[in-house]
């Protein structure tokens, strides 16, 4: 009887471990070179771009072609008054051209946060979001339509040796046309 009873204890244990693996494995980890490529019409990819500055904890930088979409707007104010560094581009054209951005990139100016206009002939055509943790971009502009109409594409990755890259490259064009 007592070795039934070891057993059922020891049993239990290895049970306890188990599930304890498992649920570190299922929330807390994620692989720090992880890069998932989504198709708009399967997922929300404005959620995406809106979670991906959320869990940011230094820094936001964007560039982005047309941006009319207030969640993401609401998650970029969001981590300015978390304190975060947040800095961005668009388009001079879409800018002057659409009332909805327009009117998004004052909000983002008069709550602080820096949005730099192109001045060039051409069209300040990139569509990316870098943190201190993640990055993400595509063909995907912040628009409803993008969301719920045309055929898009979204990278979300958190590789350091890319993200460090967009970061790079957004600073660099951020602060061309910042003022």
């Amino acid at each position: 009887m007592k070795i039934k009873k070891e057993a059922v204890y020891v049993g239990i244990i290895i049970i306890l471990a188990a599930l304890c693996a498992q649920f570190y494995y299922s929330f807390k980890w994620k692989p720090a070179r992880e890069i998932r490529v989504y198709y708009n019409q399967d997922i929300a990819a404005n959620e995406q771009i809106a979670n991906t500055v959320r869990q940011a904890d230094k820094f936001v930088y964007f560039a982005i072609y047309t941006f009319t979409l207030s969640d993401i707007k609401d998650a970029l104010l969001g981590a300015k008054y978390r304190g975060l560094d947040v800095e961005g581009l668009v388009d001079r054209d879409q800018t002057a051209g659409l009332e909805a951005q327009a009117k998004l990139v004052k909000e983002l100016r008069d709550a602080g946060i820096p949005v730099a206009v192109e001045d060039h002939s051409g069209i300040m055509h990139m569509k990316a979001v870098v943190t201190d943790k993640a990055y993400a971009s595509g063909s995907y502009n912040w628009t409803s339509a993008a969301t719920k109409i045309n055929d898009e594409v979204l990278e979300v990755g958190t590789d350091p040796g890319v993200r460090q890259q967009y970061q790079s490259l957004l600073t660099k064009v951020i602060h061309k046309y910042a003022k």
